[in-house]
């Protein structure tokens, strides 16, 4: 007999809770009789190993009962009779991530479906990532330099460290300081966390000093709820070719189909991004650094890099900046606006690509145009019919009316500022009469309503949901957009809780636990290990951002492929062969003479002028990544 219960818990991880406590809860709340004959399988006081079990031989095995295997007993309605689990015996090994990607995919959908299924694989797939991570930090010089302040931490040093960050001081403990660096050199290299994200600010300084400053910022909203190709993936019987909204399913039935199967969400999303990017801007990363262009409905795109966000109710969207081909640098657009001529064209490229006037109706007639609810459960106007220019027309008054105008809520893009309550979008928007752009680069297109969103006509037709584009004209503009999306786009998951306070807390199991390991090392590598899984634990994730990490299709979109280049590793093995190499300091500059934030650099005298003069680097290494 196997009694299974569905349990609500906390502290699934045992985290805060030694082993021996383990054991006597569990001995508490079962009596004698239970422990004896009556279960076929019974408790045990060690936590269950997630990592591949071997047999003699060195093969994967099942592990057998007094081993088993960490998936195969977890869910038995989903690996029937103790088989088929992943890393387990099999003529060829398969690794985890990509077990894990074959099971998503598999015919009766039953993996991809269990939202327990697939919160356990990326959680095991993160502490893997942690533990490699931690390994190759404890082999950097840096680390062994620190080695020994870290051990000496103690519960308090991060209580005060906490009582600091609340008050948003500097630490004043050097060993809390050390710790904190060497956390974020761990996480930095684990899918999901917040440290990851963060690289993608480097990569639009090297696009910007390599070519330019970027051109275009858009945001696209797919909606996996309304768009019928969504629904087709989940598996619904519709006729993409001979497509009739009214044969349904209707809205509720397509959000449960996509609220059940995240991998369709997660699928669906990336499908129409990857297509957008091709179809209609031209620009298709092949791999290897391999980029394939044509023209797009924005011109010839260079280079584009994107982030995937999570919203409040699980669905993704994108955020990107986009380099066109040919565009100026910074310091030749300032010139060029002074010209009459320039800003003509610019004002007709805005006119062409950016809109945001519902057929020149106002406030008051924007509000009494019918809303439809369910406008993208829809298919673009055909470009075959004989009226097509006047049914695309009306199809886009349609769509702006129901996916782009703002509403401010309490729950959406209002704040409290200095008593007030303000829309974070700067809602309303200015109005026009006309497209326009200044010899400052500022520019507007023609609104009559305060509250519409800017779109992309062809766009807005294509995705039929919520999208917001921007023209890029300075430098400073760059730099307010790459710290947007390195930091708002990937949503910090910790805004909300104090690290150092959650780090005390590890602090203390730590001290408990290892109080008898005398292996300096082995104690300071768990430190690391249990410091990063414990933040990490603390993060939230959407069911289809999971997926996407577990698809290995990760959080973002690049164009271009990089290579880092750690200066440090140089500027050593410069220092053994020339000993008489100086450092001297360094500092990138935009086109513009508008100082990069962040990117200051100490290169050996010599070689520095050689990286960094005008963002060119020697022809062996054409595709390169700037480090902090």
């Amino acid at each position: 007999m196997i009694p299974l219960n569905s349990l609500g818990v906390i502290d699934v991880g045992a985290t805060d809770v030694a082993d021996q406590d383990v054991l006597a809860n569990a001995l508490a709340n079962v009596s004698r009789l239970e422990l004896g004959n009556s279960y076929a399988v019974q408790r045990g006081s060690a936590f269950v190993n997630e990592y591949a079990r071997t047999d003699i031989n060195g093969q994967h095995s099942d592990g057998g009962p007094e081993d088993p295997n960490h998936l195969l007993g977890a869910f038995p309605t989903l690996l029937p009779y103790g088989k088929g689990g992943i890393e387990t015996k099999r003529r060829v090994n398969v690794s985890y991530m990509e077990h894990s990607k074959r099971n998503l995919q598999y015919w009766d959908k039953r993996f991809r479906k269990d939202h327990h299924y697939i919160f356990q694989l990326f959680g095991v797939l993160q502490k893997r990532q942690v533990c490699s991570s931690a390994g190759l930090q404890m082999k950097r010089k840096d680390f062994y330099k620190h080695e020994a302040v870290i051990s000496s931490l103690k519960p308090s040093d991060l209580l005060q460290a906490a009582g600091e960050e609340s008050r948003r001081v500097p630490f004043s403990n050097e060993a809390v300081k050390n710790l904190r660096k060497h956390i974020t050199s761990i996480r930095s290299k684990v899918m999901g966390t917040d440290e990851s994200r963060v690289s993608i600010r480097s990569k639009i300084w090297s696009l910007t000093a390599q070519i330019g400053p970027p051109s275009l910022w858009i945001t696209l909203n797919p909606s996996d709820t309304g768009d019928p190709i969504a629904q087709a993936f989940t598996g619904a019987d519709i006729d993409l070719d001979k497509f009739i909204d009214t044969l349904g399913p209707n809205a509720s039935t397509r959000s449960n189909a996509i609220a059940s199967d995240p991998y369709a969400a997660a699928k669906y999303f990336h499908f129409i991004i990857d297509t957008i990017l091709e179809l209609l801007f031209g620009i298709k990363a092949c791999g290897h650094g391999r980029i394939r262009r044509r023209p797009g409905i924005f011109g010839t795109m260079e280079a584009y890099i994107g982030a995937v966000e999570a919203q409040g109710r699980g669905t993704l969207h994108f955020h990107m900046i986009g380099w066109l081909k040919g565009a100026p640098t910074a310091d030749r657009i300032r010139e060029l606006l002074q010209e009459e001529t320039f800003r003509a064209k610019l004002v007709r490229f805005i006119h062409s690509t950016i809109k945001s006037d519902i057929g020149g109706a106002n406030a008051e007639q924007v509000r009494a145009m019918n809303r439809e609810e369910a406008v993208s459960f829809s298919r673009p106007v055909d470009p075959r019919q004989s009226d097509y220019p006047t049914r695309s027309h009306q199809a886009e008054k349609r769509l702006a009316r129901a996916v782009q105008v703002h509403r401010c809520t309490a729950e959406g893009c209002l704040k409290l500022v200095r008593g007030h309550l303000v829309c974070k979008r700067n809602a309303p928007f200015p109005l026009s009469e006309k497209d326009w752009i200044d010899e400052d680069g500022r520019w507007g297109s023609i609104r009559k309503y305060g509250y519409v969103n800017d779109w992309c006509p062809p766009l807005l037709q294509t995705v039929r949901a919520n999208q917001d584009i921007k023209l890029i004209t300075n430098g400073a503009e760059t730099k307010d957009i790459a710290w947007y999306i390195s930091k708002y786009v990937t949503k910090n998951q910790r805004n909300s809780s104090n690290v150092s306070a959650l780090l005390a807390q590890r602090i203390a199991f730590h001290s408990r636990q290892e109080r008898y390991s005398a292996d300096i090392a082995s104690r300071n590598k768990r430190l690391l290990q249990r410091c990063a899984n414990t933040l990490s634990r603390e993060q939230m994730f959407s069911a289809p951002e999971v997926i996407a990490y577990l698809m290995n299709v990760g959080d973002r979109k690049i164009s271009h492929h990089f290579v880092s280049l750690y200066t440090n590793g140089i500027a050593s093995a410069l220092r053994k062969v020339y000993p008489g190499l100086r450092y001297k300091k360094y500092v990138h500059h935009c086109d513009n003479n508008c100082r990069i934030p962040s990117v200051n650099y100490y290169f050996l005298e010599g070689i520095g002028s050689l990286l960094m003069k005008c963002g060119k680097i020697p022809k062996p290494m054409m595709r390169w990544m700037l480090i902090r």
